[in-house]
């Protein structure tokens, strides 16, 4: 199984979580015109905006990514790639539908101790 096969279902569900927490503002965007259509007949943000919140979400694509765009690969072509070429906004609705969870479980970062100065 390719890298990208292991990692699209994480991907997707950090992607769905995050346009869910931040629909507000990301429709204001996509109403303004700031979308891309999509295979499915809806609209998403533009890939700029997906690559941004995935590679901060998802560490393990944060590291390729930089291979990507120095071949000159555009936002929107790697979105399709890695599996985010849909309408969230519907895809959650599908989720909430069928009882689903688009949340991801992520295990909960280690406390660290910061010396006292």
């Amino acid at each position: 199984m390719s890298f990208f096969e292991q990692i699209k279902p994480s991907i997707k569900s950090k992607w769905l979580d995050y346009y869910e927490n931040n629909q507000e503002w990301l429709k204001l965007l996509m109403d303004s015109g700031e979308f891309v259509a999509t295979p499915d007949g809806g609209r998403r943000p533009q890939g700029s905006v997906v690559m941004g919140a995935v590679s901060s979400l998802e560490p393990r694509l944060a590291e390729i990514l930089y291979h990507f765009f120095l071949v000159h690969a555009n936002f929107d072509t790697v979105v399709d790639v890695i599996g985010l070429n849909f309408d969230p906004a519907a895809e959650l609705a599908n989720l909430t539908a069928s009882g689903a969870s688009a949340k991801p479980v992520v295990a909960p970062l280690p406390q660290v101790s910061v010396p006292a100065e």
